[in-house]
């Protein structure tokens, strides 16, 4: 019987759409499901708080769907699995650098694991996953696999049954220097390999590399990533003529610490069009360098040519990626004004100095270059003709001035630029000229737009407007005035805007609301005045937004607290007012994470459901307001809490229980305001660096706290209460205590000897990483703030809090010696026990307290004569020894003929000796003037000395003075020119003082 062709194709078609609508293999499904079971997330344990995000789409019955799932369309078993990095910047297997990391990772996978069920798969990508300690024996028979990419964390040999997959491609591996090959004849039995890519295997030890090379000559790409190869042993690493890889066209050898003649063994692949010899030991390249005529991209950073490098690259005229960046260079050889094909340069790092090279003039065609961290102190106003370029770099440079009309070439004629940055230059004057013309381009561009940290003035330019495509555009850090252009709230793909520390004033327009892309905002430390729009509180992609330190007042809008996505709020340093009690009225957010309205005027009290209002909130400054009522109980509910600071205020009532045990608490700041009650035994903050609790009407004694209830507490302070009873040695447990204040209470009894164990105190030397870093050295001690008495002042200590050292015990009721224990305290920067009832003499050995800059033991009764050993403390610049008993004369040498004043040894009567006028018995005047023959003859030596230095001080000054004066007299034009620039240097120096000026009484609050 004959079938039509019709009915034929009918057929088929009817069975296609059968089986396209029939599931996946359950079995195969089940077994993905277990794998999927088996991945931990890295995000997840780094942040608990994140979302879980594992493989999303792997649910219901339909896994041929399942992202990264590919089905065989007849028979319907899985062929394709792949679950590559999120942060992965190679989509495609062309990649010269592997520089992404798993997002998960999968442990105790066993032989029996679900990957054995997937007997039809031809394509395993899991860069996405670290396999960690999982056997990779099973691998080896999948045989249908022609790619299979891995990233492997377990250390040790990379299974040689991988060579069973004689139908591989592509073969990657991707590890942390921990797997390693010793042998590499299995991958000569891959003859069908395309792709060979090692990315940090160590392949040190891999003596037959070379020859297993040769042996495939299928290869097309060849990548041997920081595989330290160039560490094997000198006979295996002896050039070897690569004579069958003539197809290979993209070679990697980055990183791997080879040196000039292992580069000869590659002479004969003269198909190569990628070649990547960066980060190595070269020192120069071969002359058969130039044969390569088909490269490329020739990437060479990293390596240290000494100028030897560019002669043998004349002829590449052709070449089109070409990276040249840490090379010590020291110019531009001008050659490369010839290379008319070039689109991408790199030239970061080198020693290129003055302007930048003319060489680049012609390059026409470049889209990205890189020119920064050199010594390039000016921009030429021909870079503008560079119209082609994406990316320019000129950060890490030491540019000081650009030719008139630069910039606006740049801005006006580039339309393709996407980045552009010149920040930290201290360039000055208008950006562009208001006469310029920056409208050559019918559409912009840019992207990224970062002019910060320069001395930029003048009204907000204009052109901005013309700039539709910016996403991020930092002004910070200029002197830029007038008010924020209207059309900056029409550049709708705005996400990062920073103008802060300027002069901008006026009101804030209400059109940045319109700006729905936005999600930083940054306007803090301006002249800003008027209320805040609530047009702001549309602003639903905002995650930053700081208004901080301008003249705003008024009420918060409560459009703010719909921001749902916003996690930092900092609107301190404002006149703003109301009450704080209308956070309550907040019910969107939920992310805040950050709330700072210092320095104010609110009033009213704390809402008792704060956790409820802001429940992630973690960084909380209410201070310096005038917030009463009590401190809410229900603090102890922010679980992720890491900074209360309510200093400052009028709260009133006792410090609840609760709040003493918040164990994510770092800074407790609840100074200045009227507490009262007594301290509490139970407390447990075992991450708590500062507890300040000064200024109060705490009361009671200073419990007994257990040795692990301040594990970390670098500074205590108590000042200003109403504490008696003794200190309890429970504190000197405290080993890491930095700053210990009880000052201006009524404690008694002596000073715990065992004061001297506490390590905090100890060399700052001991605070100092071997990199130089700071112990604790973290963002966030510079925002902190703490007030200490030292050298007689009261001091506000931020960014040099974490330097701090002092002990102050003064104004109690103290008695009995000054331990002698607390000479070991040798890191002591301040140490106060003025107005106590101390008695007994200084310790002979407080001269080992060589940091000490501030000593006070005044007003106390102290006997004896004043230690020798004082003299030794050369950073001693404030001392108090008045109103006590000492006796006999007062040291003379060293830091006592800095410290004069006689004030500093009044109410002493039994004391004499210079600086006071009591003579000591025994001592005549003429004692007092020579007190020996050597120091007769020294002084006479000093005299001749000061007559002979007077002497060639008035010679030389004569000379110079004439020299110059003279000359300026004899040459008029000479002299004109001379006073001219100096009036100008005037000019200048004024102008910058009056800005610096303003600026400082802008980020004063009035």
């Amino acid at each position: 019987m004959r079938i039509s062709l019709n009915t034929f194709v009918f057929v088929l078609l009817l069975l296609f759409t059968i089986t396209a609508n029939l599931g996946c293999i359950e079995q195969e499904r089940q077994a993905l499901l277990i794998f999927k079971n088996s991945l931990h997330s890295f995000i997840t344990d780094a942040d608990p708080s994140s979302p879980p995000s594992i493989l999303p789409s792997w649910q219901g019955h339909e896994c041929c769907k399942w992202e990264g799932i590919a089905c065989n369309n007849v028979t319907k078993h899985i062929v394709k699995i792949e679950i590559s990095s999120s942060s992965s910047s190679c989509a495609s297997s062309s990649c010269l650098s592997w520089e992404s990391e798993p997002d998960l990772y999968v442990q105790h996978l066993n032989q029996n694991q679900p990957l054995l069920h997937f007997k039809h798969l031809t394509h395993l990508d899991l860069s996405g996953v670290s396999l960690g300690s999982t056997p990779m024996n099973f691998l080896g028979s999948m045989q249908q696999l022609r790619y299979l990419s891995l990233y492997i964390e377990f250390q040790g040999m990379i299974p040689s049954s991988l060579g069973n997959l004689t139908d591989l491609r592509v073969l990657r591996i991707s590890s942390f220097n921990e797997a390693y090959s010793h042998d590499l004849s299995w991958v000569a039995q891959l003859s069908s390999l395309q792709y060979l890519g090692f990315y940090a295997v160590n392949l040190s030890m891999a003596h037959n590399l070379f020859q297993v090379l040769n042996k495939l000559p299928s290869l097309s790409q060849i990548h041997l990533f920081d595989c330290g190869i160039g560490n094997i042993p000198i006979p295996s690493l002896h050039p070897i003529s690569l004579m069958n890889l003539t197809n290979v066209q993209v070679l990697n050898l980055a990183s791997n610490s080879l040196q000039d003649q292992v580069l000869d063994s590659f002479r004969n692949m003269t198909s190569i069009r990628f070649f990547d010899i960066s980060q190595n030991s070269f020192t120069s390249l071969p002359q058969w360098f130039d044969k390569l005529n088909k490269l490329v991209g020739l990437y060479l950073a990293g390596n240290r040519f000494s100028g030897r490098i560019l002669p043998n690259l004349e002829n590449m005229t052709f070449i089109r990626d070409f990276d040249l960046s840490d090379t010590n260079l020291c110019s531009v050889p001008s050659w490369l004004s010839k290379c008319k094909s070039l689109v991408k340069l790199g030239l970061a790092g080198n020693f290129l100095r003055g302007s930048i090279p003319c060489a680049l003039r012609n390059l026409t065609s470049l889209t990205v270059l890189d020119l920064s961290d050199n010594n390039l102190t000016s921009i030429p106003i021909w870079l503008g003709e560079l119209k082609s370029l994406i990316r320019l770099d000129l950060q890490g440079n030491n540019v000081r001035s650009a030719e008139e009309g630069s910039l606006a070439s740049i801005l006006g004629n580039m339309c393709h630029l996407k980045e552009f940055s010149l920040s930290g230059y201290k360039l000055q004057g208008e950006v562009v000229p208001i006469n310029s013309n920056i409208s050559s381009c019918k559409n912009y561009d840019l992207e990224d737009l970062d002019l910060s940290n320069n001395n930029f003035s003048d009204k907000l330019p204009s052109w901005l407007g013309k700039f539709k495509n910016l996403n991020y555009l930092d002004l910070s850090s200029n002197s830029f005035s007038g008010s924020i252009l209207h059309s900056l709230g029409e550049m709708v793909n705005l996400s990062y805007l920073d103008l802060s520390s300027n002069f901008f004033n006026g009101v804030i327009h209400w059109n940045l609301g319109n700006l729905e892309s936005l999600y930083y905002l940054d306007l803090s430390s301006n002249l800003f005045t008027g209320v805040i729009p609530r047009s702001l509180g549309k602003l639903e992609n905002a995650g930053f937004m700081s208004l901080a330190c301008n003249h705003l007042h008024g009420n918060i809008p409560s459009s703010l607290g719909q921001l749902k996505n916003l996690y930092t709020l900092n609107l301190s340093s404002n006149s703003l007012e109301g009450t704080i009690s209308h956070l309550a009225r907040w019910s969107a957010a939920k992310s805040l994470d950050t709330l700072s309205l210092s320095n104010n005027r609110f009033n009213g009290s704390i809402p008792e459901n704060l956790d409820e209002i802001i429940p992630e909130l973690r960084y909380l400054e209410l201070d310096n307001n005038h917030i009463e009522g009590s401190i809410p109980d229900s603090f102890c509910k922010l679980k992720a809490v890491v900074t209360i600071d309510l200093s400052n205020n009028k709260l009133s009532g006792v410090i609840p229980t609760s709040i003493m045990n918040m164990t994510s608490l770092v800074w407790l700041h609840l100074n200045n305001n009227t507490l009262h009650g007594e301290l509490p035994l139970s407390i447990n903050l075992k991450k708590l660096l500062i507890l300040d609790l000064g200024e109060n009407r705490l009361s009671g004694a200073i419990p007994s706290w257990k040795n692990d209830t301040f594990p970390e507490l670098q500074i205590l302070r108590l000042r200003g209460n109403m504490f008696n009873g003794t200190v309890p040695s429970n504190l000197c447990r405290f080993s890491k205590l930095q700053v210990l204040d009880l000052a201006k209470n009524s404690l008694t009894g002596a000073i715990p000897h065992c004061f001297g164990n506490i390590t905090g105190m100890a060399l700052l030397e001991a605070k100092i990483m071997p990199n130089g870093t700071l112990v604790n050295a973290t963002k966030q001690w510079n925002q902190e703030d703490v007030k200490q008495v030292i050298k007689g002042r009261e001091l506000d200590y931020t960014k040099n809090l974490v330097l701090l050292t002092n002990l102050d015990l003064s104004d109690n009721r103290f008695d009995g010696q000054i331990p002698k224990e607390l000479s070991s305290l040798s890191g002591l920067l301040g140490l106060n026990l003025s107005y106590n009832d101390l008695y007994g003499e200084i310790p002979e050995k407080i001269g080992d307290m060589r940091s000490l800059e501030s000593v006070d033991f005044s007003h106390n009764k102290l006997f004896g004569a004043i230690p020798s050993s004082m003299s030794s403390l050369t950073f001693l610049s404030h001392l108090n020894l008045s109103n006590n008993n000492f006796s006999g004369q007062i040291p003379r040498g060293n830091q006592f003929q800095v410290l004069d004043d006689p004030l500093i040894y009044a109410g002493n009567p039994f004391l004499c000796g210079v600086p006071l006028e009591a003579i000591c018995p025994g001592v005549t005047d003429t004692d007092v003037s020579h007190q020996d023959p050597e120091g007769y003859e020294d002084g006479e030596n000093d005299k001749l000395d000061k007559i002979l230095f007077y002497f060639v001080v008035a010679l030389g000054f004569a000379t110079g003075f004439w020299g110059i004066i003279g000359v300026l007299y004899v040459k008029k034009n000479w002299r004109y020119a001379c006073f001219g620039y100096v009036d100008e240097v005037a000019d200048r120096i004024y102008v910058a003082i009056v800005l610096k000026v303003a600026k400082l009484k802008n980020k004063l609050r009035l």
